[in-house]
């Protein structure tokens, strides 16, 4: 069974009233003052904490014209997407008409939802053209997560306040640019390849799209360099003095109104139980 929460003492089943039939004490509402200053301490505490992020929030976003700017240069490398990332020549073959095709990241999409994954695989597999397509699938894959990452790094500018999150925003930024790198290199391998296996038929290159698209966040990067050189100035709004022993003593209050209804309620309850009994 249960105990008092003051006196200890064991309580029985019949002891169904609010009251310590040992001590008399309110078992509902005893300790509820320091419960209430303890919550109300724990509540003042967080709600200090998330402040100070929506604080470094807004000091990263619209803290002054460079963190506005640095919100507009992470845009920027989108519109190199939609340039010429790579360009295939196809020379006049039996059946097969010339043309050139420039491809962005639209053709890519378009590539990947078209894609038949038993086709690729049997040709990945295939002897000499085989190497060139695992290449060029390669730095397919290095580019998307290239993209990727810069939503990451979007979202991460949306918070870098402090000297370390801009440290941080500067690695991932040059992590992108490996990837383009690499997968530029990669293209190379496959565009090598591809030539070979079919010299008088095939030929690919390089767009300028992507050196357009690595180049557009150099912008980011410096921005990110002069705030983890000189760390942005952060406003912390002062909360109203309002402590928690106020909210303790207010919701105190509260509950002893609610103790003193119900015990109005109870004692109207046994005087309608002894007029019936009468």
């Amino acid at each position: 069974m249960a105990n008092c929460p003051k006196c200890n003492a064991k309580l029985k089943l019949t002891d169904w009233r609010p009251e310590c039939p040992h001590c008399g004490v309110n078992m509902v509402y005893y300790g509820m003052e320091d419960r209430l200053l303890a919550d109300a301490e724990k509540a003042e505490a967080e709600h200090a904490r998330f402040q100070k992020k929506i604080d470094r929030m807004k000091a990263s976003l619209v803290g002054g014209p460079l963190q506005i700017a640095r919100i507009v240069f992470a845009f920027l490398p989108i519109a190199g997407l939609f340039l010429t990332l790579a360009k295939f020549n196809l020379a006049e073959a039996p059946y097969i008409a010339a043309k050139t095709v420039n491809a962005n990241i639209l053709t890519i999409v378009d590539l990947l939802s078209n894609a038949d994954l038993g086709a690729l695989l049997g040709t990945l597999s295939s002897g000499a053209f085989g190497r060139p397509m695992l290449f060029f699938v390669v730095s397919i894959v290095l580019l998307l997560l290239s993209v990727v990452l810069g939503v990451f790094g979007f979202f991460r500018l949306l918070c870098s306040a402090k000297k370390k999150s801009c440290i941080k925003n500067i690695v991932l930024s040059c992590v992108q640019l490996l990837l383009i790198a690499a997968g530029c290199i990669v293209f190379k391998q496959f565009a090598d390849g591809i030539a070979a296996v079919f010299p008088a038929y095939i030929s690919a290159s390089i767009g300028f799209g992507v050196f357009v698209f690595a180049a557009l966040h150099l912008p980011t990067i410096v921005a990110n360099i002069i705030f983890a050189v000189k760390p942005m100035e952060v406003k912390y709004k002062e909360l109203p003095d309002y402590s928690a022993e106020d909210a303790a003593m207010e919701a105190a209050n509260e509950a002893a109104r609610e103790e003193a209804e119900a015990k109005v309620e109870e004692a109207q309850a046994e005087e309608e139980k002894e007029e019936v009994n009468a």
